[in-house]
């Protein structure tokens, strides 16, 4: 829940968890303990304090980010207070997602009910809308604390949007929305403040987030039939992405009960469809669809 000052004004969860980890004594430790590790861990060489690694995670290198954080996280999977050191680390790094993810979430819960807000049943009867709005904030920190501790190692690459994707999936499950159905009625995908902390990886990925933000805004102006609809879906957004973020026109095909060459063709007419209407689309240019 949110929390309260002196003078009655309430902090939004991110807000009071931000200043925790604002406070000198946490910085101090993180500072401490990222200096003993930028010492043993040549993958943590360049973020000996907590400055140096916001300003290395600002940068585009993505390959850098992927093995900082990857690094972290495998210390965040060992018990004890290192480990909680690490989580704690790189959760307040994806701190700058959490309002994207938030604002999607409430937006799909909107959406699956119906409803101009969040249900009264998510957080109970009669709850306001800035109370609920907090409540879900509050689910997608605890969901995106889960990640960073749960993280699965194997997967190296795409680790920023793996956790936010993860969070995003949690969270919706937490509120009964079907995260498919979700991409669809969620107007958008990207998060500028996120980007700007932790950029996402891969043009190819870049590309996916810019197609899917455009979905909803499709769908409601008729410009997609319900073949591309739910093609476009599961191949962004669907449990069985690969490692660069999408599924395959076979394994597309597999859920939807059709043949490789018949998904390949209604993507296709998809992805002109929209890449027809691209100059109407009122987010701006779509480098995809030229």
């Amino acid at each position: 829940m949110s929390s309260q000052h002196a003078d009655g004004i309430r902090e939004s969860p991110l807000t009071a968890l931000q200043s925790r980890l604002r406070h000198p004594r946490v910085i101090g430790r993180f500072d401490r303990a990222l200096e003993a590790w930028s010492r043993s861990d040549l993958a943590l060489v360049e973020t000996s304090s907590r400055d140096r690694l916001a300003r290395v995670l600002a940068t585009r290198e993505y390959e850098t980010h992927d093995r900082i954080l990857h690094a972290l996280l495998e210390r965040a999977a060992v018990p004890g207070r290192d480990g909680a050191t690490a989580a704690e680390i790189v959760l307040s790094a994806m701190l700058p997602a959490v309002p994207g993810v938030t604002g999607r979430v409430i937006r799909a819960v909107r959406a699956s009910t119906g409803g101009g807000g969040p249900r009264r049943g998510v957080t109970g009867g009669g709850a306001s809308a800035d109370e609920a709005n907090a409540d879900v904030q509050a689910t997608v920190i605890g969901h995106l604390w889960e990640q960073v501790r749960c993280f699965p190692l194997r997967r190296r690459h795409h680790v920023a949007a793996n956790l936010v994707r993860e969070t995003q999936r949690a969270a919706l499950r937490s509120f009964g929305v079907d995260h498919v159905q979700a991409a669809v009625e969620v107007a958008s995908v990207d998060d500028d403040a996120f980007r700007g902390a932790l950029a996402q990886p891969e043009r190819e990925v870049a590309a996916s987030e810019e197609l899917l933000s455009v979905l909803s805004w499709a769908v409601a102006r008729g410009l997609l039939d319900e073949r591309g609809q739910a093609v476009l879906t599961r191949r962004f957004f669907g449990d069985r992405a690969g490692r660069d973020g999408v599924a395959t026109d076979r394994q597309v095909g597999e859920e939807l009960g059709v043949s490789q060459p018949t998904v390949t063709r209604w993507r296709n007419r998809a992805i002109a469809a929209l890449a027809d209407a691209a100059e109407e689309y009122p987010g701006g240019v779509l480098p995809w669809a030229s």
